[in-house]
């Protein structure tokens, strides 16, 4: 995500190829850009469904001290700046957690802390059809916008990662990527509530 650092290398590497070039009638041509082609993925053996703007690279691994809980993780690049992430969290028969408020607080603080970004807004929300929790964090130092949305579904919990220069979020593209996720099989079946679901607040 270093898109500044990026940019000033490619310009770099202009420059350099192009000295003691003789200078040539400019193209007046304006460049096309690249439309990302958005798909919907399914994952049907983990319960969802959400449209990527690229395919999206998987990976799962145990989770350290809480074996055996799951992560598994579906994360992919617009090929410019933004990243969207769909990871799973998966417990065994029975041993998944209730959310309430605390609990979602505690995820988001813990991804807000592991991300160095700071909580602009949270709260409860409808994703899916199902009672979950929403946040959007800002990470100064390298100006990205993140947001975290959560849905508990059975022995399953979603969260749903988009990041992205500043101004990524709110974006039509985040706001796609989020609406865009589903529950589909047996996942789409099963309950989530949250208790006594908090406004919209800051930290």
């Amino acid at each position: 995500m270093m898109a500044v650092r990026e940019v000033a290398i490619a310009w770099m590497l202009l420059v350099a190829g192009t000295a003691g070039v003789i200078a040539e009638e400019p193209d007046t041509t304006p460049p096309q850009e690249e439309q990302v082609q958005w798909t919907e993925f399914e994952a049907p053996e983990r319960g969802f469904a959400a449209s990527f703007p690229s395919t999206p690279k998987i990976e799962s691994e145990a989770v350290a001290g809480q074996n055996p809980l799951i992560r598994r993780s579906f994360q992919a690049y617009d090929g410019q700046d933004a990243v969207y992430t769909v990871v799973v969290l998966e417990y065994p028969d029975g041993k998944a957690p209730h959310p309430d408020e605390a609990f979602y607080i505690k995820m988001v603080s813990a991804y807000a802390k592991k991300s160095s970004s700071r909580v602009r807004k949270r709260g409860a929300k409808t994703i899916a059809g199902k009672d979950g929790y929403e946040a959007i964090a800002d990470e100064s130092r390298a100006k990205l916008n993140h947001q975290l949305s959560i849905v508990p579904s059975g022995d399953r919990i979603y969260m749903l990662i988009t990041a992205g220069p500043r101004g990524h979020v709110p974006s039509d593209d985040a706001d796609r990527f989020r609406n865009s996720f589903r529950l589909i099989g047996e996942a789409s079946e099963s309950t989530g509530s949250i208790a006594s679901p908090p406004p919209d607040s800051s930290p």
